[in-house]
């Protein structure tokens, strides 16, 4: 049965004590109480240097490391993930040599280590994998301005009780936040509005991805196009959409929004105008500070830069090839033909349409240089050649 603590003190004061009344040698007494001597010469130099309180056991823990993150790095490292609750060890290492690059600041592992003694690190829940081949391509761009991604982040209330939409517009390659707007409702003409904005700021991309969904497209046109797509087209800017029941297709985008939920939503502000606020302070951060793992941990803000198609002062109208005939398209959504109405699409009212003749009663329906299908004008009908169909989209 091993000692108890007070016992092993008795032990080590008796021995002590007999030690140093000279009555039997050391040697000897080691062997009575079953130690070496190595430990009777350790129990004597303690006892002769702090008295009896230093026959205490001692912590064999370290008392100094080398390698151990000083304190002042260690408190830099905390304050900053207190600071940003969602940053991972290499976001936070990234922002800290950029602001300190004179100090050696430690890995990221280390670092990861650091936050977990801190607990400042939860546990997460694993998300499931992805069985390769299983998704439809991504559309993706290598430059700034090829491509921006707009799409309407789910709606949640704010502390007043209104619905709060977020839109936001990114730049593909940069990774560039262009846009967070808290909108009160889905509507066409605040879309518009925010892409006005953006183009008078940053000029105009070559092309725009979104989903299928309202006022971004419109599932029963020709060609998807909704009202504001097909401003888009007026404007020469090539509108994309995603195969419907695909958003990996635009998952850059989807992952901004997993951030947006996390740093700018939760929990909501009490108004529009508050969360608008905290959009704002949010953009800033995502674009100039936060460090993206595409980016090589550096900042968005670091390779975007504004398109060289300026905001135009003013629309101007499509043209076509002199072989064409031109028609607009009536408030109703139908082509005039010789006093005859033919229905086409109420999402390309006001638009002008260019008919390309391929026989006497056909005739191949263009807007710009798109194709929308076939009019025939002795049936009186126009045939959509994208009605109930859905092509791949390419890489930009």
């Amino acid at each position: 049965m091993p000692w108890s603590l007070p016992d092993l003190m008795s032990i080590r004061l008796e021995f002590v004590a007999e030690v140093l009344a000279r009555r039997r040698p050391l040697v000897v007494l080691c062997a009575h109480y079953g130690i070496s001597e190595k430990t009777g010469y350790k129990w004597l130099a303690r006892f002769k240097a702090g008295g009896p309180a230093a026959l205490q056991d001692t912590s064999h823990q370290t008392q100094h490391c080398p390698h151990a993150t000083p304190e002042r790095q260690r408190l830099a490292i905390v304050a900053l993930r207190r600071a940003h609750p969602t940053w991972g060890a290499r976001k936070l290492r990234a922002v800290l040599q950029d602001q300190q690059p004179r100090v050696p600041w430690p890995a990221a592992s280390t670092i990861t280590t650091l936050l977990h003694h801190a607990e400042l690190i939860a546990p997460r829940r694993r998300r499931p994998r992805t069985v390769p081949g299983a998704l439809a391509p991504a559309l993706t761009a290598s430059v700034p301005n090829a491509l921006w991604t707009l799409d309407y982040k789910g709606e949640f209330t704010t502390g007043d009780g209104h619905y709060c939409y977020p839109l936001t517009l990114v730049d593909s390659a940069s990774r560039f936040l262009l846009a967070c707007e808290a909108h009160r409702h889905i509507r066409s003409d605040a879309v518009r509005a925010t892409l006005a904005h953006c183009f008078r700021t940053y000029g105009l991309p070559q092309a725009i991805l979104s989903d299928n969904g309202v006022p971004f497209a419109s599932v029963r046109a020709p060609r998807r196009f909704s009202p504001l797509s097909a401003w888009l087209v007026q404007l020469g800017i090539r509108p994309l959409f995603t195969q419907p029941r695909h958003p990996e297709q635009n998952g850059r985008h989807e992952r901004l929004h997993r951030t947006l939920k996390a740093e700018a939503t939760r929990p909501p502000a009490r108004t529009a105008t508050a969360q608008q606020r905290r959009f704002d302070a949010f953009r800033d951060e995502y674009n100039c500070l936060r460090p993206h793992e595409a980016l090589a941990l550096t900042p968005p803000a670091r390779h975007y830069h504004p398109s060289d198609r300026p905001w135009p002062p003013r629309l101007t109208s499509l043209t076509y090839p002199t072989e064409y005939l031109v028609r607009r398209i009536a408030p109703g959504g139908v082509l005039n033909w010789h006093q005859r109405q033919i229905y086409v699409s109420t999402s390309l009212a006001g638009q002008d349409l260019g008919l390309h003749p391929v026989s006497a009663a056909h005739y191949d329906v263009y807007f710009a240089d798109y194709l929308l299908g076939t009019l025939d004008v002795q049936a009186l009908r126009f045939t959509s050649l994208t009605q109930g169909l859905t092509s791949p989209i390419s890489p930009v």
